[in-house]
């Protein structure tokens, strides 16, 4: 794996999710995902000296970046991290399903990457995972709870 090509993949991920934030921000959280015949990203940031965070898709409504703009934006962002599955695929690396990137404001990064078999999991459920495992945010709706409580519970297994 070409450690000087991934660096660059990152770069270019930062750089366009740094360029759709319309403030000034402490923290994102991005998540991406390839499974077979689809894909997708969001993210949320934690605007400087806020600790409520905004959801990325919620951009075009509270700030000046158009609907066309921030498409754009996501449209560039989805290519880059299918160019990131690429080089995991094209190195002889077992291709990830899903990663999150997390970056703070002085540029450290970390990347985690996930391998699960998501051919039978259901999208609303794998957001709320991650939103809790993430983000520490207790899901209201009484389907995000019994998510939670599965996952929680697996973990608890696992643990014993």
């Amino acid at each position: 794996m070409n450690d000087e090509k991934l660096g660059i993949i990152y770069h270019e991920m930062a750089e366009v999710v740094v360029d759709t934030i319309p403030e000034k921000w402490s923290k994102v959280y991005l998540y991406g995902e390839i499974v077979e015949g689809s894909q997708t990203a969001y993210f949320y940031y934690y605007p400087e000296g806020n600790d409520k965070h905004v959801y990325s898709h919620d951009i075009p409504e509270i700030s000046t970046i158009s609907e066309r703009e921030y498409s754009e934006k996501w449209h560039q962002l989805i290519d880059i991290i299918q160019e990131l599955w690429a080089e995991f695929k094209d190195n002889d690396q077992e291709p990830w399903t899903n990663f999150t990137l997390t970056l703070d404001s002085s540029g450290k990064f970390k990347m985690d990457f996930n391998y699960d078999d998501l051919s039978n999991a259901d999208l609303h459920e794998r957001k709320t995972i991650w939103k809790y495992k993430y983000l520490g945010v207790i899901p209201k709706s009484n389907s995000g709870k019994k998510h939670l409580e599965k996952y929680l519970e697996t973990l608890e297994r696992e643990k014993e």
